[in-house]
């Protein structure tokens, strides 16, 4: 789980969003967004996997070349390295024609092309032509340092899983904040983490994860929650999304230590033959005040305890809140200050961050994650339960390859004063 902190010391401003009109890269990249969710979607509706580029090109019977471009374009959510390997029109229509063939919609293949034709036309007008907006895209933001920090914590990984013995292919959290139904004064939030490719290296018991609510001051304080998917003896095993998890029911316990509820997998079989995705689900009732008087934020937070090849975080904000700045990012040292949670220590236990938060396109086709092909579904059935629909969340993703084991992500929004302060 992840520990959810209230905050309560005064946040520096954030600068406010780009405009996404005009020519400007932003709209490039809001455009890219759009075309991205639409060309996945009809991998989907197809049948294909677009993370399988040799299989795709053979099932669509189109080259490798242009095959190769769609599923890079699927699958790497950072513009700045894929929105110029966008394929042009003509190539783009090849591709129409197969999905066409096997079956696609007319409905899907026309929303396909307004989402391609409004990134055609951002294009020319912000660089005019590719080769050009490769270049734009190769000053925005610091690539080069993320592609060197990359390299580094790789190895990190791959000494990781030998001395703990256990690896993953993504760690994922999901949250949605929104004003609770029975006390507007207060928020709710929806809370889905969890592990996909989870293998353990040796048989051992696996801690998972952990969860707790600290004050700033790192109190402990107790919190209200259900299961979203409420089944399964004790309190480790109902919170269990049994629909989203395989096998449907993992032997996961609870034990409380410290202040966390600790929350494992049972000992099993290593490598591929024990191969898992374990996802849990909660509601938690009245986390948090909604106003504040004085400065204040509301947080999230998730403990990197395991070694995996890639971490998630999607923080999804009601409307009715009003946050018009990306929820602040930092991932914190939990090697040097273990067992720290004064939020007024987190930027000095700060690491140094090169990725960048991304402002998600609205609606369930903007929450498109090729490497979990049933993560808009997921969010889907969230929202339902929750009773909330994806269209009054703003959403902001945060994405990390190879994130160093013995570290915390946090991620925080600030709160407003009461209305006619």
């Amino acid at each position: 789980m992840t520990i959810a902190t209230t905050e309560t010391h005064v946040r520096e401003q954030k600068p406010a969003l780009s405009s996404t009109r005009g020519g400007t890269l932003e709209n490039v990249i809001t455009a890219f967004h759009r075309a991205r969710a639409e060309v996945a979607s009809l991998f989907a509706t197809v049948g294909v996997d677009p993370t399988k580029t040799r299989e795709s090109a053979r099932v669509l019977g189109i080259n490798r070349g242009l095959t190769w471009r769609l599923t890079r374009m699927v699958q790497e959510s950072n513009p700045t390295l894929a929105a110029s390997d966008v394929p042009g029109v003509q190539s783009m229509a090849k591709f129409l024609e197969a999905c066409r063939q096997r079956g696609a919609p007319e409905a899907a293949i026309e929303s396909t092309i307004a989402a391609l034709d409004e990134f055609e036309v951002a294009l020319a007008a912000c660089s005019g032509d590719r080769k050009t907006l490769a270049m734009l895209m190769a000053n925005h933001g610091d690539v080069k340092a993320t592609a060197e920090a990359e390299k580094v914590r790789r190895k990190l990984f791959e000494g990781a899983c030998g001395v703990w013995g256990v690896q993953a292919r993504t760690r994922f959290v999901t949250v949605f904040v929104f004003p609770s139904p029975d006390d507007p004064t207060m928020l709710d939030a929806g809370h889905v983490n969890g592990f996909v490719g989870l293998r353990r290296l040796r048989t051992q018991a696996v801690p998972l994860s952990y969860e707790a609510v600290h004050k700033s001051t790192g109190e402990a304080v107790k919190f209200v929650k259900e299961p979203l998917d409420p089944s399964g003896p004790g309190e480790g095993r109902s919170q269990v999304y049994k629909k989203f998890s395989s096998p449907p029911e993992p032997d996961i316990q609870m034990v409380e230590s410290g202040g966390y509820r600790r929350f494992e997998m049972g000992s099993g079989p290593v490598g591929n033959e024990g191969l898992s995705t374990c996802v849990f689900g909660t509601r938690l009732r009245r986390l948090y005040n909604r106003y504040s008087e004085t400065p204040d934020t509301a947080g999230f937070m998730v403990l990197l305890n395991l070694p995996v090849e890639r971490v998630m975080f999607d923080l999804f904000v009601h409307r009715d809140l009003d946050v018009r700045h990306a929820p602040k990012t930092q991932l914190l040292d939990r090697l040097l200050f273990p067992h720290v949670n004064n939020e007024a220590d987190f930027d000095r236990q700060s690491l140094p961050l090169a990725e960048t938060t991304q402002l998600l396109p609205d609606g369930l086709a903007g929450t498109l994650c090729p490497y979990m092909s049933w993560y808009s579904a997921m969010v889907a059935d969230v929202t339902a339960k929750l009773d909330r629909s994806i269209d009054q969340f703003a959403g902001w993703r945060f994405e990390m390859m190879y994130p160093p084991i013995g570290t915390t992500l946090s991620r925080r929004f600030d709160l407003h004063a009461p209305p006619g302060r």
